[in-house]
C-alpha cells in the first residue's frame, strides 16, 4: 500500500513541476515501471531536478544508454547540477564510459575536488581514453593534486610530452610536487620542448642531481652566455680552399 501511495505521489509531483505534456512523453517513452523503478532507488529530488533541466529526449537517452546499477550510483554520487552539465557539455557517450570506467567514490571525489567544468576541459582536449589511463596510471589522489596544481592549459601540453607511465614513474621516483615547479619554474612550452628534446630518463636524471630551481637557475644562465660563434672554423676552411685553388691557377698560368 505505501508503495502504490508513494507511486501516486511521485506521479502526481512530475506532473506539477515539470507539467502534463513533459511528463506524458517520459511516461510513454520510458514506460512507468522503468521511471518507477528507478525513482525508488536514487533521490526523488535529484531524478526530478534532472527531469526540468534535461530535455525529454536527454532524459530517455541518459536513463535507456546507462545501466541502471550504474546510472543509480552516477546520480547518487553526483550534484544534479554537475550531472546536467556532464550530459550538456559531455555528451552521454564519454559519460557512460566514464561512469563505468570510475568507481563511483571516485566520481563524487573528483567532482567536489576540480569542479565539473575542469573535468570537461580535460576530457575535452585529451579525450575520455587518456584521461582514465593517467588516472589509472598515477591514482585519484596524485590526478586530483596535479590537476589542482596546474590549470588545464598547462596539464593539457604536460599529457601530450609524457605517457601516463612515464608521469607515475616521475612521482614515484621524485615528487609530484617537482612537476608543477619545473613548469612553472621554465614555463610549460620550455618544460615541454626540454621533455621532448632531451628525452624523460635523462631529464630525470639531471634532477637526481639538480632540483627543479637549481636546473631553471642553470639554464638561465647559459642563456645569458655569449658562446663563441660556430660559424668562423667554417669560414677559415672555406677560404683556406679558395687559396689553394687560386694558387693552382697561378701554376697553369704560362
Amino acid at each position: 500500500m505505501k508503495k502504490v501511495i508513494s507511486t501516486i505521489q511521485n506521479a502526481l509531483e512530475y506532473l506539477d513541476k515539470l507539467g502534463p505534456q513533459k511528463s506524458f512523453q517520459l511516461f510513454r517513452n520510458l514506460g512507468y515501471e522503468a521511471l518507477f523503478s528507478i525513482s525508488e532507488k536514487v533521490d526523488h529530488k535529484k531524478l526530478l531536478f534532472l527531469s526540468q533541466n534535461l530535455s525529454e529526449q536527454e532524459i530517455v537517452t541518459l536513463l535507456q544508454s546507462i545501466q541502471e546499477t550504474t546510472l543509480v550510483d552516477l546520480i547518487q554520487n553526483t550534484v544534479p547540477s554537475d550531472l546536467v552539465y556532464y550530459v550538456k557539455h559531455l555528451g552521454l557517450k564519454d559519460l557512460k564510459f566514464l561512469a563505468e570506467s570510475i568507481s563511483p567514490l571516485d566520481v563524487s571525489k573528483i567532482n567536489h575536488t576540480i569542479g565539473s567544468k575542469t573535468i570537461v576541459e580535460i576530457l575535452t582536449n585529451i579525450g575520455p581514453d587518456s584521461s582514465i589511463a593517467y588516472l589509472n596510471a598515477i591514482g585519484i589522489d596524485s590526478f586530483l593534486e596535479l590537476t589542482k596544481a596546474l590549470p588545464v592549459k598547462d596539464f593539457v601540453p604536460l599529457t601530450k610530452a609524457l605517457t601516463p607511465e612515464q608521469c607515475a614513474e616521475w612521482i614515484r621516483k621524485r615528487s609530484i610536487s617537482e612537476i608543477p615547479a619545473l613548469l612553472k619554474g621554465l614555463g610549460t612550452k620550455n618544460a615541454v620542448n626540454l621533455l621532448q628534446q632531451v628525452g624523460f630518463q635523462k631529464v630525470i636524471s639531471i634532477l637526481s642531481v639538480l632540483n627543479p630551481e637549481e636546473l631553471v637557475n642553470l639554464i638561465h644562465t647559459l642563456n645569458k652566455m655569449k658562446l663563441p660563434s660556430a660559424q668562423k672554423p667554417a669560414a677559415k676552411k672555406t677560404k683556406a680552399i679558395q687559396n689553394k685553388r687560386a694558387s693552382k691557377r697561378k701554376r697553369k698560368s704560362p
